[in-house]
């Protein structure tokens, strides 16, 4: 849904298939847009409204408009001046990805707020002008994990990793992560960015074996109050 008043601009969708709570993303507008925007979509139905995740200094507009903190998430950065380690499975950049095979696995992986649906698992290669996806094949005409990553100029942006279950344990989510890593240093970024939650412990202790260290600011999801 987009959403417009004046100048002012938003687009809005349900957080994902099984949450029913709206997530707004406002392209340009301050606190009484966000809270025009609100009125909206509780009236069209949505029990709560979200931020997408957002710095300290990009709160202050909805906390005006009366968000609240919902959920912490940690930030984390990998420099690339080094040298990446290579994968120690083989990973594959894919042209088309099977998106219906990285929902089964992102379904199967994540719990139920944190799983992508169709528009956020696309909207996640295309929140940056380019983008790539990688996968490692299970060996049966399928995909036991996927990664996509997000170019910039000095920074990139690991969106998603993702392993299935019964394929976890074996090192294929570190082997996508150094696949991401080193793409984006071979496209001239000087460091990659992720979030995630803070109690995820297994991805947080990949992350920081991997490099990653995790910034003084945290990200935060508001939630209308």
């Amino acid at each position: 849904m987009s959403l417009r008043r004046g100048w002012a601009r938003a687009e809005a969708r349900p957080w994902n298939s099984s949450v029913e709570d709206a997530v707004l993303r406002i392209i340009r507008g301050g606190s009484g847009f966000i809270s025009a925007c609100v009125e909206k979509l509780e009236l069209a139905g949505a029990p709560a409204v979200l931020s997408t995740p957002l710095s300290r200094s990009a709160r202050k507009p909805w906390e005006a408009a009366g968000f609240v903190s919902h959920i912490d998430l940690a930030l984390m950065r990998l420099s690339l001046d080094q040298p990446i380690s290579a994968p120690q499975h083989l990973v594959a950049r894919v042209d088309i990805p099977d998106l219906d095979a990285m929902l089964a696995i992102d379904k199967a992986a994540f719990p139920e707020f944190w799983r992508f649906d169709f528009p956020s698992l696309v909207e996640s290669t295309q929140a940056t002008s380019e983008s790539s996806v990688f996968v490692i094949n299970d060996g049966d005409l399928g995909i036991a994990g996927f990664a996509v990553v997000g170019y910039g100029r000095a920074i990139s942006y690991l969106q998603r990793v993702a392993v299935e279950p019964r394929w976890q344990g074996q090192g294929m989510g570190r082997s996508l992560v150094r696949a991401a890593a080193r793409n984006a240093r071979r496209h001239g970024s000087r460091a990659l960015l992720l979030n995630t939650q803070h109690d995820n412990t297994p991805a947080l202790g990949l992350y920081e074996t991997e490099g990653f260290v995790q910034l003084p600011e945290s990200l935060a999801v508001l939630k209308s109050g």
